[in-house]
């Protein structure tokens, strides 16, 4: 019985040393989210719970007044909208249009590389300098948009300045820049499709097309769910491009969630009003992914 017991007490003090190396290793991924990610989460939904200002040092609980404001505010029910829309709208023709990319590009072999890299660069470009070109392309007079337009003799269009325009010029824009990203994830899952699934199709007298539909497709279902998820969770958080081309204008048209809790917080400093769109937000794209990811669940297996 003491032999038995010496030997369990032996191997318990012998993986000693591997616990501490794997407590050591694991412990800076643990501090970082819970110091970066479950920490802010959860402070912010406090927030969203008190009258916080950011110039005041105290704040009164005022439970879910907050978010009984925002139910009631038909400026946030547009701006709930605005986003909803521009997030699938972008997402949806972004996914489209950057697997029909990626077609086109999977049989060439020389000169890929430059393509990818030119279809890549918007990804790379700064914000800034983007929105300063398409700004200029949306200009109602001297506009390039609208100097085509001309050439075919059809009326200019208030592209940032119209009620009508201003979240679909948004949406080009935004369109434009994210095809490249997401065309690089579809090629790299062309390439993973086994060539005897083509060649077998190509046998059978299947045209190009065909092979796209009922076979590439199918297969990139579990890419086209990451490409999908990722980008609809992006756009949810669009502020940079809404905040230097139309700052939410006109009449509120292309204001969306980030950029409400950013001018709730910074120039009505009402923390916690920000702190409750915050969590909306929040919970808006964590109710998406899931949906996503279940549906991720009846894809194709290979």
């Amino acid at each position: 019985m003491n032999a038995i017991f010496k030997r369990a007490t032996n191997r318990n003090l012998s993986h000693l040393p591997q616990r501490r190396l794997a407590l050591t290793i694991v412990a800076p991924a643990i501090l970082y989210y819970l110091l970066l990610r479950y920490y802010p989460v959860g402070r912010t939904l406090y927030l969203s719970f008190t009258d916080a200002r950011l110039l005041s040092p105290t704040y009164d609980f005022v439970g879910a007044q907050n978010f009984a404001n925002l139910l009631g505010d038909p400026v946030f029910r547009k701006v709930l909208w605005n986003t909803t829309y521009y997030a699938f709208v972008t997402t949806t023709v972004t996914t489209v249009l950057a697997f029909l990319v990626a077609l086109l590009f999977d049989p060439i072999r020389r000169g890929v590389g430059m393509l990818r890299l030119i279809y890549y660069l918007p990804t790379v470009t700064s914000a800034i300098a983007i929105a300063t070109i398409w700004i200029w392309f949306y200009q109602p007079r001297f506009g390039l948009f609208n100097q085509i337009l001309a050439f075919f003799s059809i009326p200019p269009i208030s592209w940032l300045r119209s009620t009508e325009w201003a979240m679909p010029s948004l949406i080009i824009m935004s369109v434009w820049g994210g095809v490249g990203f997401s065309a690089l994830i579809f090629i790299a899952g062309l390439k993973g499709i086994p060539n005897s699934y083509i060649e077998a199709a190509r046998i059978d007298g299947a045209a190009p097309w065909q092979v796209a539909w009922h076979i590439k497709l199918p297969l990139l279902s579990r890419v086209i769910t990451f490409v999908y998820v990722t980008g609809v969770i992006g756009s949810f958080q669009v502020f940079q491009q809404v905040y230097l081309m139309t700052s939410g204008g006109p009449l509120n048209a292309t204001r969306v969630l980030a950029l409400a809790i950013y001018e709730d917080a910074f120039q009505h400093l009402k923390i916690g009003q920000a702190a409750a769109t915050a969590f909306v937000l929040f919970v808006v794209v964590g109710v998406l992914t899931v949906i996503q990811l279940r549906i991720q669940r009846n894809d194709w297996e290979l």
